[in-house]
């Protein structure tokens, strides 16, 4: 019989090359064995090429076979349906460019690599509305193990063809896609403008965000990473402390009565801390285990409720105030994205006050322990291919 989730006519014309690329074995690589492997002469450039041909399409291979294997109503979610789509025709895409023997070649295949990168740009909000609306119409369907792997492959792929492309343009400052000597400073100073700005055209105000601490630690890091975390747990801060203390104040001089959110940066052996703290009010402890499921959100019920009617006048208000809380995806991915490379992310709540948010982030030097273990993707990829229904589609094709 099919997959839970297909019919044997909705099956990817392409899915026996699918279900046999899926068993290839998947060769992991450390990030120091890729970093020590990041150089622009023409062999490394090369041999980086045909690595990722070979293993690329694994990677997508395997995720595409878990889209296959998901329960009907989600495959056919439209959202789920354009993600999954996409990772067909980047599968196919790579799986048929042909050999790379030249320079030329390895040219062409890093215009193919960037293209396909550039069409999963908006696949984490695609997902992320897509399980709003499948959670809305089935609550008891939970998909957390599925985006966990989803995700985690996510951000390995998006490393190796990242650090690829990379390659071909060394940056002074850079190890390939790690950033050497990197302040977190200056990043988290430059979201703050930015979400404060978004904050105030929502409500009319902002809390001021206050740096203490090591201000000029450093870490060598991926940027975009530390920019991505930093982005959704200051969203959280800046909307809670907003929401709490604007609902207690009244005109002109609502601005001056909020209180600013905290953000201390510690400087340690092996790891850079960031601790935002607000006083938004803080987690029920009933709700704190539910806050890093994946599209757990208070926003729904904030959209609905009078208080935050007050506040917003019409859908471009509305679509704003979506764009500061997100669809629930936030925190889970803030964590595996600490966690991929042996950080983490974790809160401490005081009900009725306020949050502080811990983001542990490890160094990324070549050579140190963080970047020769094996990260999450590989735990995941070494995992033994599972018999399941799945499989027993081959045997009536």
């Amino acid at each position: 019989m099919p997959p839970a989730g297909i019919t044997l006519a909705s099956l990817p014309k392409n899915f026996r090359r699918i279900r046999d690329v899926s068993r290839r074995s998947c060769d992991n690589i450390s990030l120091g064995n890729l970093l020590r492997n990041t150089r622009a002469d023409e062999g490394s450039l090369t041999r980086a090429a045909r690595w990722l041909q070979e293993q690329i399409p694994v990677r997508y291979a395997r995720r595409i076979e878990d889209f296959l294997q998901l329960p009907h109503v989600v495959v056919s979610n439209p959202h789920f349906g354009q993600v999954l789509q996409t990772y067909l025709e980047t599968f196919e895409a790579i799986d048929n460019f042909g050999s790379v023997n030249d320079m030329a070649r390895v040219v062409q295949f890093r215009h193919l690599v960037t293209k396909e990168m550039s069409k999963h740009g908006d696949g984490t909000r695609q997902i992320a509305e897509g399980y709003r609306q499948i959670q809305h119409a089935f609550p008891h369907i939970k998909l957390d193990d599925f985006l966990q792997k989803l995700f985690t492959s996510r951000i390995a792929t998006r490393i190796l063809m990242e650090n690829f492309n990379g390659m071909h343009e060394p940056r002074e400052g850079y190890t390939g896609i790690v950033s050497t000597g990197m302040s977190p400073l200056g990043i988290v100073q430059g979201l703050a403008t930015d979400i404060q700005r978004l904050t105030d055209s929502i409500y009319g105000c902002s809390p001021e965000v206050e740096f203490r601490g090591n201000l000029d630690c450093t870490l060598d890091y991926i940027p975009r990473h530390v920019s991505y975390m930093m982005q959704e747990v200051l969203k959280n801060a800046l909307r809670a402390t907003t929401e709490r203390h604007q609902l207690r104040t009244s005109g002109v001089t609502a601005a001056r009565k909020l209180p600013p959110v905290i953000v201390e940066l510690q400087q340690g052996d092996v790891h850079v801390i960031i601790k935002i703290s607000d006083q938004g009010g803080g987690m029920p402890k009933r709700l704190q285990r539910e806050a890093w499921q994946y599209g757990w959100t208070t926003a729904r019920e904030d959209t609905n409720s009078h208080d935050a009617s007050v506040f917003l006048g019409g859908c471009h208000s509305q679509s704003l105030k979506s764009e500061l809380a997100g669809f629930g995806f936030g925190l889970p991915l803030t964590r595996l994205h600490a966690q991929y490379f042996g950080g983490d992310v974790f809160m401490q709540n005081l009900p009725g006050h306020g949050t502080d948010m811990y983001v542990v982030l490890t160094h990324l030097k070549e050579g140190t322990p963080s970047t020769e273990m094996e990260d999450l993707s590989t735990l995941l990829e070494k995992g033994s291919f599972q018999e399941s229904s799945f499989n027993k589609v081959a045997s009536i094709m």
